[in-house]
Formats: C-alpha cells, sequence, structure tokens
C-alpha cells in the first residue's frame, strides 16, 4: 500500500509542478463548462431578424403585419419595401426570414378566394431554419384562426357554433422531455461529456510519455513493484481529479447554467464512474505504448472529432450506416453520452438503464485489465538510460532531516 501512495503521491506532484498539465486537468474542465454555457445560455431562438413586404397596403394587410410585430419570435426589420431588398438582406444574413404579401390579398380574401403568402426563410443554418418556419406557421395560424372567427360571427353564428366549427379537429401537441426546445438541453451536456473525455484522457495519456522522455522510465521498468501497483498509482490521481471535475461540470450546468439534469442522482454519478474508470485507464494504455507525448497527442486528435459525431448524440443512429454504428459501439463516451441524456432528460430508471451500464462496466473493466497487467519488458523504455536518483526504484518522498542526519553521519565515520 505504501509503494502504492508513494506512485501517485509522485504523478499527483508532476501534475502541480507542470503548468500547462495542471491548466488541462483543473482548469480547463470548468473554463469549457462556462464557454459553453455562455454560447448556450439562452437556449432559445428568439428575435428572429424578419422583413415584411406588404405590396397590398390595406388595412387587412397592416393586421397581419402587426401580428408579426407583436410576436416575441421575431424582430421586424422595417425599410423593406421590395422584393428585392428582401433578397439582398437574406443574402447577406441581416434577415433571417421574410413574408411577401401580394396585391390584392385583401380583396380575395374577403371574397372568399384563396389568398397566397410568400414565406420564406434561411436554411443554409438549420436552427435558424426549422425555427423560422415554426415561427411563420404558428403566427400565421392563429391569424387565420382569428380571421376565420370573425367572419363565422358576421355571418350570425353564435360564439359557441364558431368556437365548435374552429376546434372541429383540436390537436394538443404536447412535446416530452424537453418542453421548450431548448438547445441547452439538447446539446449542452453531450458536448461537456466529450470535453471530459478528451481532457481526462489527456492528462493520464502524458503520465508514461512523459516518464520515457525524461528517461526517468526506467524507475519503473526495473523496480520490484509488481505492475499493477504502477499502473494504479500512475492512474489514480487522474481518477480522483477526472471525477472531482466530473461532479463540479454536473453542479456548474445545473445551478448557473440552468441545463435540466433530473433523474437518479445515483444512476448518474455511477455513469461518471464506470465512463471515467474505462477511458482513464484507456489512457494509461495509450501512455503505455505511445514512444512520445506527440504521437499520444496525435491519437487523441484522431478520436476527438468523430466521438461526438458518431455517437448519435446530434444525429439519430437510426440514419447512419452500420459499419459506422458498430465502430461508434466500440467507444464509451457513445454510451456514456446517450446514457446521460436518458437518466437526466428522460429522467429514466435502472429497469431500462441495466443494458448501458453494463456495456459501460464491461468497457472499464476491459481497460483495467489491461492495464494492470501490462508487461513491463513490453513497454518502449530508453536502453542507454542510466541509473538515476540512486537507483532503479520507484520515485519516492524524501526525508530531508534523515538524508540531512545521514550525511552528518557519513562524515563522523570518514573523520
Amino acid at each position: 500500500m505504501k509503494q502504492l501512495w508513494n506512485i501517485s503521491h509522485y504523478e499527483f506532484l508532476h501534475i502541480l509542478k507542470d503548468p500547462i498539465l495542471f491548466i488541462i486537468v483543473f482548469i480547463a474542465p470548468l473554463f469549457y463548462c462556462g464557454l459553453f454555457g455562455v454560447v448556450y445560455f439562452s437556449a432559445i431562438l428568439e428575435d428572429v431578424p424578419l422583413a415584411i413586404v406588404d405590396q397590398d397596403q390595406t388595412v387587412l394587410s397592416r393586421e397581419f403585419l402587426a401580428a408579426f410585430a407583436n410576436d416575441s419570435s421575431f424582430s421586424l426589420v422595417e425599410g423593406v419595401d421590395s422584393y428585392e431588398e428582401l433578397e439582398e438582406g437574406m443574402r447577406s444574413g441581416s434577415l433571417r426570414a421574410g413574408i411577401v404579401i401580394p396585391r390584392g390579398f385583401e380583396q380575395k380574401l374577403y371574397q372568399r378566394g384563396p389568398s397566397e403568402l410568400l414565406a420564406v426563410y434561411d436554411a443554409s443554418n438549420l436552427i435558424w431554419g426549422f425555427n423560422s418556419r415554426k415561427f411563420i406557421r404558428e403566427v400565421i395560424n392563429d391569424f387565420t384562426t382569428r380571421h376565420a372567427a370573425a367572419y363565422l360571427l358576421s355571418a350570425g353564428f353564435s360564439p359557441r357554433e364558431m368556437e365548435s366549427l374552429i376546434n372541429s379537429v383540436e390537436c394538443n401537441i404536447s412535446p416530452w422531455y424537453n418542453p421548450n426546445f431548448s438547445y441547452t438541453n439538447f446539446l449542452f451536456m453531450g458536448l461537456m461529456m466529450i470535453a471530459v473525455h478528451q481532457l481526462s484522457i489527456f492528462g493520464v495519456c502524458l503520465s508514461v510519455t512523459r516518464e520515457k522522455e525524461r528517461k526517468s522510465w526506467v524507475h519503473f521498468v526495473y523496480t520490484m513493484v509488481p505492475a499493477w501497483k504502477i499502473a494504479l498509482g500512475k492512474t489514480l490521481p487522474y481518477l480522483i481529479i477526472n471525477f472531482f471535475n466530473y461532479a463540479l461540470v454536473l453542479f456548474v450546468s445545473s445551478r448557473f447554467i440552468q441545463v435540466k439534469i433530473e433523474g437518479s442522482v445515483g444512476l448518474l454519478i455511477l455513469l461518471g464512474v464506470l465512463y471515467l474508470l474505462a477511458i482513464t485507464f484507456a489512457g494509461f494504455i495509450v501512455s503505455l505504448h505511445a514512444a512520445n507525448s506527440l504521437q499520444a497527442t496525435r491519437y487523441l486528435m484522431l478520436l476527438s472529432l468523430p466521438l461526438i459525431m458518431i455517437s448519435g448524440y446530434t444525429w439519430p443512429k437510426a440514419y447512419m450506416p452500420d459499419i459506422i454504428n458498430l465502430v461508434a459501439a466500440l467507444f464509451p463516451s457513445t454510451w456514456m453520452t446517450l446514457g446521460f441524456r436518458l437518466v437526466s432528460i428522460k429522467n429514466l430508471g435502472l429497469d431500462i438503464m441495466w443494458p448501458t451500464l453494463l456495456i459501460l462496466a464491461g468497457m472499464a473493466l476491459l481497460a483495467i485489465f489491461f492495464a494492470l497487467s501490462f508487461k513491463k519488458e513490453s513497454v518502449i523504455r530508453v536502453d542507454d538510460a542510466l541509473s538515476i536518483n540512486g537507483g532503479y526504484s520507484y520515485p519516492r518522498k524524501v526525508n530531508r532531516l534523515r538524508a540531512l542526519r545521514q550525511q552528518i553521519g557519513a562524515r563522523h565515520l570518514s573523520c
């Protein structure tokens, strides 16, 4: 146990003394949480820049324009009086949506004939596009309903008959789990889980390569300390720090960024523990077999971009090729991001979550097994490394007082 503690203490001192590693391990998770929180803080799109080209210039067209002006979803841009100006605004990005009211709009409507409008929106950005289309439909449906109600009342129908006709088919639409269509609830925690993955694995990926570059890995290769103690001692500080960062991200996201995090706290903790065990020990394995820190970093860079794309968090897995789904299933981040959403957003319990937990547990056990059972002889090491710090032994704390006494005793003996 003392050997394990000494190795962990040695690794923790390295983390504290290396300013870059310290920032990555302690500061970067909170920084990314704050950065993503600021980006997605508004959560819901509002004040979509919209222009209305009123070619009819009638009372009804002005009422239609007022319906959009009074809706908080839109920010009405004035001074756009022609289709060409609307087109120019859409190209420049000053407008995200527009409506053209043609001539004869009021006349056709009062003659009970079909009256058409032209609604355009910027679909180059799907978030702008989908929201603009949804908001435009809501305002037009509301305006049409009020106009139909006024016509029925003028035709002699009683309010009850009018309401019965308008609501002859009533559909109550109730979005579950994310009723406000909040992009913070949809995207934020998935991005944070990938950030936690990259930062957690990055620190431990340098734990062995750093020793190889400093030619001090020979301490661990030739010492009598078992391989499993070296692996556990090296990874233990990162496990503790990574779980602290995971808990801190959950707290900051829920308390300050108002991300919806519901469900069982125990399940969220269990998901985090299994996930961090898998990626931390996997990072140690990468560090064992990487020749240097640059090579280990390259491995991480290759993984960083595809993880969120193929996980199914932003795009349904049912619409991905089977080979992509198969590859994605090999990464713990896939199961963690989806499992976290199911618990935190849908509030699912152990009865549905057990397959995800079982798979993460299997990945964690495999990573732990391969990390703890590595063979010292197979690990890349520097052959011309000499005895460092007094011999081939694992780094241990130096008792300065004892060392001073030994030096004084040696001097007395030499005298």
